[in-house]
């Protein structure tokens, strides 16, 4: 075989050898099932028709992050002040996107109203909303096979931008399971029931035109 030859044949090889190596790279996204969406929309109640008939306009965000969140990387706590890096396991999208998603999802199924907007709004939308839901995360992590914590600082705004509630909610999930699939799922969950703590303040509001 001359050499010209043996050379064809390497590069051959070394590309064969490239596509037979894939990304092993696993993207996550906070998610919410139809079966909980439907398990997490409230009875009527007498008394609230204004809310039932979805005549309540609720804007969700900002959702501001600790620096150590604002990665693609999902973290795992390995101790009380240490955390580690799943290079191969990232969001799929800013976690902040996920749980404005989240919140927006529990909190409209709950309230009800289908007039949810999510952070940045535009325009006139800012000045029709009758809440609006600020979110500061203070925490939010876990332990593949333990649990998750997701820790805020929340306040809800009127009309006029006037504050009307705050508060601190800290929420534990048990992991049901080992690995990174069962630990999103405990964060959405998670998420999800801070929705609801959220949902139950603003239904506890006398609404105001």
């Amino acid at each position: 075989m001359d050499q010209r030859a043996i050379v064809l044949c390497l590069a051959a090889s070394i590309g064969l050898a490239s596509c037979a190596v894939s990304d092993p790279t696993r993207y996550y996204t906070l998610g919410l099932t139809p079966a909980r969406r439907a398990e997490s929309a409230p009875s009527a109640s007498p008394g609230n028709t204004a809310r039932e008939a979805g005549t309540v306009s609720i804007g969700v965000g900002p959702v501001s992050m600790p620096g150590y969140l604002n990665r693609s990387q999902i973290l795992t706590r390995t101790g009380r002040d240490q955390l580690e890096l799943g290079m191969f396991h990232r969001w799929a999208e800013p976690l902040e996107d996920g749980i404005v998603r989240i919140l927006a999802e529990e909190i409209g199924a709950r309230v009800p109203t289908e007039r949810i907007a999510t952070f940045p709004w535009r325009g006139e939308v800012a000045r029709i909303l009758d809440y609006r839901v600020v979110v500061g995360v203070v925490r939010f992590d876990g332990r593949t096979g333990g649990d998750v914590t997701l820790d805020t600082r929340w306040r809800i705004l009127g009309r006029d931008g006037g504050e009307l509630a705050f508060g601190r909610s800290t929420v534990s999930e048990a992991v049901a399971g080992t690995g990174y699939e069962p630990m999103v799922a405990a964060m959405t969950r998670a998420v999800m029931t801070f929705g609801h703590e959220i949902a139950a303040e603003i239904r506890a509001m006398p609404l105001v035109k």
